[in-house]
């Protein structure tokens, strides 16, 4: 283990329920406490994401002195609730309260606190960023039009049997209220009034996203500084070794200036 910590740690959401997640932190904390991110997972994923990314990030974070939270979204992984009742607008609802959590957390910097989202946790950072006042903002393969995944669930679920209009995908059952509330998110109108750096990492071959998402929030974001990468040959949640390096490498990088060190002063630029 490197020159850092990592705490189990638990909290509620505004219907009281238990969240729980893990922390990891530089074994120093910096005078006035680490700046930090919060992670937002995908659907039916958990905080520690496919190919366990999310916890390869968090950890290379912390060795750049940077802490983070990674939690489970309500109905996900070892928080409260089934999927069955999951709704987008209790995830945005959980993620609010996961940054409330941290920023009170010990050695946490409040004023320096991130935010990262992969896919739909993608479109629930990108939603809740301003409200969030989060110091950054960075999107792995996020999704900028909720609808789309309503699409995509039509067309890979199938009803089961008497049980109320719930849905097959896989094995987790999905309620119609949560395809019914994917329109009433708009993370493209939400990034319009975030102003601080924006970074957009996206998979050239998405086989669920197209590359007119990270387009689309590039164009939508209000910051000043903003860079869209498009990482060759990579699939949603870039499985393999390489891709998942590349993108823990420029993420670490980017939150470092941004986060940690406030790169956005006086600065303006757009990439892509």
């Amino acid at each position: 283990m490197g020159d850092f910590v990592e705490e189990y740690v638990q909290f509620r959401n505004t219907a009281k329920k238990w969240l729980r997640g893990m922390m990891a932190r530089p074994r120093r904390a910096a005078r006035g406490g680490s700046p930090g991110v919060v992670f937002l997972h995908g659907f039916t994923a958990d905080r520690m994401e496919s190919h366990w990314i999310f916890v390869k990030c968090a950890r290379a974070l912390a060795e750049a002195g940077i802490a983070s939270l990674r939690f489970d979204f309500y109905g996900s992984g070892e928080s409260d609730g089934e999927f069955r009742e999951v709704t987008l607008q209790g995830e945005v609802s959980d993620a609010l309260a996961a940054v409330t959590f941290f920023r009170r957390a010990k050695a946490i910097n409040p004023q320096r606190v991130g935010l990262l989202g992969l896919s739909l946790g993608g479109a629930i950072a990108a939603t809740i960023a301003g409200r969030a006042k989060a110091e950054a903002l960075v999107l792995w393969a996020a999704l900028a039009h909720p609808a789309h995944l309503h699409v995509l669930a039509e067309r890979s679920t199938r009803p089961i049997p008497g049980a109320h209009g719930l849905r097959a995908f896989g094995a987790h059952e999905i309620s119609p209220r949560f395809l019914e509330g994917l329109e009433k998110v708009d993370p493209l109108q939400s990034i319009g009034h975030f102003t601080k750096p924006v970074l957009i990492i996206h998979p050239e071959n998405d086989a669920y996203l197209p590359l007119s998402h990270p387009e689309d929030f590039l164009r939508a974001a209000g910051a000043s500084i903003k860079e869209k990468i498009i990482i060759p040959g990579a699939d949603h949640t870039f499985t393999s070794v390489a891709w998942e390096r590349q993108v823990i490498e420029l993420t670490v990088d980017w939150l470092a200036r941004h986060v940690a060190h406030g790169g956005d002063a006086g600065a303006s630029e757009m990439r892509e």
